[in-house]
């Protein structure tokens, strides 16, 4: 049986979640994320979803490992670089 498909029902989800997930998401990256979830629990190899979604095979092989040692909260996107978003706590008005 598919290894992916053994993961997503250790986080009781399906491929009809994931695929929601995956249309839901939030960011851009979690879009891309949750597809390559999709594709990895449909049979794909990591390295067939690298080449489609354009990453290196490694980066798919380390969602992957994040994803089952930590489930759903893995895929979510952590801003890490770059500027902050402005705030406008500390705005005034003119």
């Amino acid at each position: 049986m598919n290894e992916v498909l053994d993961v997503l029902k250790r986080w009781k989800l399906d491929l009809s979640a994931v695929r929601q997930r995956m249309y839901r998401a939030p960011t851009p990256r979690e879009r891309e994320r949750w597809h390559a979830v999709w594709l990895l629990a449909k049979g794909w190899s990591a390295a067939q979803v690298a080449d489609a979604l354009e990453r290196d095979p490694h980066t798919i092989g380390e969602g992957l490992s994040t994803f089952r040692q930590v489930g759903p909260a893995g895929l979510d996107f952590e801003h890490t670089g770059g500027s902050p978003p402005p705030s406008t706590a500390n705005s005034k008005p003119h």
